[in-house]
């Protein structure tokens, strides 16, 4: 009598270099924050992880020129625009000229290249942190100094232990409909829409609105409102299992643990499954300030902060793509 095989479905193989990434980004976070909870600076092991993971995301693929030419790019952006935000503090006024000027670079260099985008984009990032925040303590910028020299150093290693990075299979390039000038002056509108209304209710959480509407706006309208889905639903259960973990677990390495076994998943979910890819960064970060907090009564605000930033964030973004994109494009010739 024969006996029929059963078929175990196969999972789909990861792609190229996934397995490098995800090493990547577990060192390049998990190593700074595990360092600051080790000697009790739990500020610096929040400073530290975050800044590792946007310099893990300034990367690129192929020659090791190619890598190190975007962390450059990345790394002084942020300390260009970091320093004026210290500069010009509490919001003063050449501020916003500046922020506008990244953003509007930010949006216009979609259409240029990778380095160029992330350094304005971060840039803009950093102008609001350092404008905003109360007072930087000397050890909080040894960790994202210490930060930056560790990543520069494992993707060193990386290279020459396994060559070049493998090719991602990146998402085409898309002109919009309005042309680049339109769509650049409407995402730096919606930028400064985001800051001025964080600032209009808490200036401590102006960031969170404004990485929204400067992530999910996009140079393609579809993309751009399903991204905007896909952030707030993905932000709703970021929360969700923050909330889960940070009621019941108060000791820091256990915090930790959880933080080492988000961090290598982030990369591999940004291009397919980006509800996933955010829930996990909402994750990590609610993680770090719930050991940064040292407060559970704190740390339940900010989880209800965060789901009114967001959707603060992605309505002024889908304002700002309704506006970017002529509701009659003109024909292609």
């Amino acid at each position: 009598m024969a006996v029929a095989k059963l078929k175990v479905p196969k999972l789909p193989p990861l792609p190229p270099g996934s397995l490098r990434r995800a090493a990547l980004f577990l060192l390049g976070i998990g190593v700074p924050f595990c360092v600051g909870v080790f000697i009790d600076e739990p500020a610096g092991a929040l400073l530290g992880a975050i800044t590792g993971m946007i310099l893990s995301f300034a990367d690129d693929e192929g020659s090791l020129r190619r890598r190190f030419t975007v962390l450059g790019y990345v790394a002084a952006g942020v300390l260009v625009c970091g320093s004026l935000g210290l500069l010009f503090r509490d919001f003063a006024w050449p501020l916003w000229v500046l922020f506008a000027a990244a953003t509007f670079t930010s949006g216009w260099c979609l259409g240029v290249g990778k380095a160029q985008t992330l350094a304005a984009r971060f840039g803009a990032m950093a102008l609001v942190v350092t404008s905003g925040a109360p007072e930087f303590h000397p050890a909080e910028i040894v960790f994202a100094a210490g930060a930056f020299a560790f990543v520069a150093i494992i993707r060193l290693a990386d290279h020459l232990c396994f060559g070049p990075l493998p090719q991602q299979r990146a998402r085409p390039r898309q002109v919009p409909s309005g042309g680049w000038l339109r769509f650049a002056l409407a995402y730096a509108a919606a930028a400064c829409a985001s800051l001025a209304l964080g600032v209009a209710i808490d200036p401590s959480r102006v960031l969170w609105v404004v990485v929204t509407t400067l992530v999910v706006m996009q140079p393609d309208a579809r993309t751009s409102y399903v991204l905007i889905v896909q952030r707030i639903a993905g932000t709703v259960l970021g929360v969700i299992v923050a909330f889960a973990i940070t009621s019941q677990v108060h000791a820091p390495w256990p915090i930790a643990i959880v933080l080492l076994c988000v961090a290598p998943l982030i990369p591999h979910h940004l291009r397919h499954r980006y509800w996933l890819h955010t829930a996990l960064i909402a994750l990590l970060i609610l993680l770090a300030y719930d050991l940064a907090a040292l407060d559970p009564r704190i740390m339940q605000g900010l989880l209800t902060e965060r789901l009114q930033d967001v959707l603060l964030g992605g309505g002024i973004a889908l304002i700002g793509t309704l506006v970017a994109f002529p509701r009659n494009p003109p024909d292609e010739a």
